[in-house]
């Protein structure tokens, strides 16, 4: 708020971290780390979906769009010039905010996935936020919101090609405002799954906290490692086992959705098509973010001096 110190500020005796990353990219995983520290807190009591803060706050436009979508909406990317606008934004914020906080905690956590597009915004509303942003293997990411969305929205409701162009875009937009932000630790989902107790010791040495008894294994309750196969062959592998899986136990409360035995017989036919238009049409963009199509377990250590092909470039 312009004219006012930081001490005077409601916020003022706290630190905020925003948390950002594509949806199934590991960010609300490492939000919830954050929020176990004995010194932080996160947004509890909020009663939306994994308590992100962009839904129970009406001051800027918050989820612009569907997982595959948001970053291409006009509103999604906020910057300096947008909270300019609005002087009132921070204390509309925090009004909105801080009952869900525990207010005793020093570092107050905010998670919303389309963060990784408004870091600008609120380093210019809460000047000296921490930001982390989570990104994980386009295809990988791309895969897991499939699964997630088969029994969510159904399975056809996102596109692969697309999920992993609104990837690239989402991430050409954080990789110019990063240059931008004077305080900002980017994990690599890879690494985190890699060596994790090596990643939070980074995490907790950029915020300043000291993390939970059980914050690594938490990291180990999220691998996944059936994506590199299904990747390459499209699951034709092991496409037999899984459709006798399917068809014994059709109509029974164990079985699995239909939705599921659709995904896997398309995915079979599809994907490596995928493989090819994706490698050909974003290859090069995905190369320059640190990721490899052929490889799924890797990624080359971030950069914020890195200038990666854009949209309007390609255009």
């Amino acid at each position: 708020m312009p004219g006012s110190s930081a001490e005077s500020l409601p916020w003022g005796d706290h630190r905020l971290a925003f948390v950002g990353g594509l949806h199934r990219s590991g960010a609300t995983l490492i939000a919830r780390i954050i929020a176990a520290s004995p010194n932080a807190s996160g947004l509890t009591g909020t009663g939306a979906r994994t308590h992100e803060g962009q839904h129970i706050q009406d001051t800027y436009l918050g989820g612009p769009g569907n997982t595959s979508e948001w970053s291409f909406h006009p509103h999604a990317h906020l910057t300096e010039e947008d909270a300019q606008r609005t002087p009132e934004a921070g204390a509309r914020l925090w009004a909105s905010w801080s009952p869900h906080w525990n207010l005793d905690r020093e570092v107050l956590v905010e998670k919303s996935s389309p963060n990784l597009a408004r870091m600008r915004y609120f380093q210019e509303i809460f000047p000296g936020s921490r930001f982390v942003v989570v990104t994980r293997h386009p295809v990988v990411q791309a895969l897991a919101v499939r699964k997630w969305a088969a029994r969510t929205r159904g399975r056809f409701t996102y596109g692969f090609p697309r999920l992993v162009e609104h990837w690239v875009h989402a991430h050409d937009v954080f990789a110019e405002d990063a240059l931008r932000i004077e305080s900002l630790l980017v994990l690599r989902y890879e690494h985190l799954m890699r060596d994790p107790e090596a990643e939070l010791g980074r995490l907790a040495k950029f915020l300043g906290i000291e993390l939970g008894t059980g914050a690594v294994d938490a990291v180990d309750a999220g691998r996944t490692n059936r994506y590199a196969e299904l990747w390459r062959t499209g699951g034709r592998a092991e496409l037999a086992g899984r459709m006798r899986h399917h068809v014994t136990r059709l109509g029974s409360r164990q079985g699995t959705p239909r939705a599921d035995l659709l995904r896997d017989v398309t995915d079979a036919a599809l994907l490596p098509r995928y493989r090819n238009v994706v490698g050909e049409h974003l290859g090069e963009r995905i190369r320059a973010h640190g990721y490899d199509l052929d490889t799924f377990d890797e990624a080359a250590p971030w950069s914020p001096v890195v200038r990666v092909p854009t949209l309007t470039a390609d255009r």
